[in-house]
């Protein structure tokens, strides 16, 4: 039997969601920016695996290992104390910060270490060109040898590409640019970020 998709009626300026459409967000109280959005229908595959790809189980508190997670170093001390000693596999890391703070030019920078470990990485760009990045990397001197860049803001895009290329490391810079045709509302709205 053929899974069906679902929908639900989401704000295209507050993300609230609703389950039939309404003239007036009754979050927000913005007028027709409630959209229909297609679920996609989930795959039995995804539900057996959990946080880094292991099936969960129930355990006592009293039994967990209490010894550190494996981490990736990003050969910068002050970002590696911060993480608690690096980038714990698996885990997803959200850099924030005003506009020219230097969040590109620092995961650049992190990226560039940690693909010097034999570590495969990859750097999506949605902001900036391949060009713009590698004149980053030349100003810097980093080692850009072992570097996959991809300058793209479609999500189904990007998830093809990474089934191909299965990177250990993935950087998106930056995920509010990002845009999936399932949704309808503008890249950058909460409902695309979402």
């Amino acid at each position: 039997m053929a899974k069906k998709n679902k929908t639900a009626f989401v704000c295209g300026d507050c993300g609230a969601e609703y389950p039939r459409w309404a003239g007036q967000c009754g979050a927000c109280g913005a007028w027709n920016t409630i959209k229909e959005m297609r679920l996609a229908a989930a795959k039995d595959a995804v539900r057996a695996v959990g946080y880094a790809g292991s099936r969960s189980e129930v355990k006592l508190l009293s039994d967990v290992s209490l010894s550190d997670a494996e981490r990736i170093a990003t050969g910068i001390a002050e970002l590696d104390r911060v993480l608690g000693g690096g980038v714990v596999k698996g885990s997803v890391v959200l850099i924030g910060g005003a506009p020219g703070a230097g969040k590109s030019t620092l995961l650049l920078q992190a990226i560039a270490a940690i693909a010097s470990q034999d570590i495969t990485v990859l750097y999506v760009s949605g902001e900036e060109s391949l060009q713009q990045i590698a004149e980053r990397a030349h100003r810097l001197q980093l080692p850009v040898n072992n570097i996959m860049m991809l300058a793209e803001t479609s999500v189904q895009r990007i998830c093809e590409v990474l089934d191909e290329l299965n990177p250990q490391v993935l950087v998106i810079d930056s995920i509010q640019v990002m845009h999936t045709e399932d949704v309808e509302s503008a890249p950058g709205s909460v409902s695309q970020v979402r």
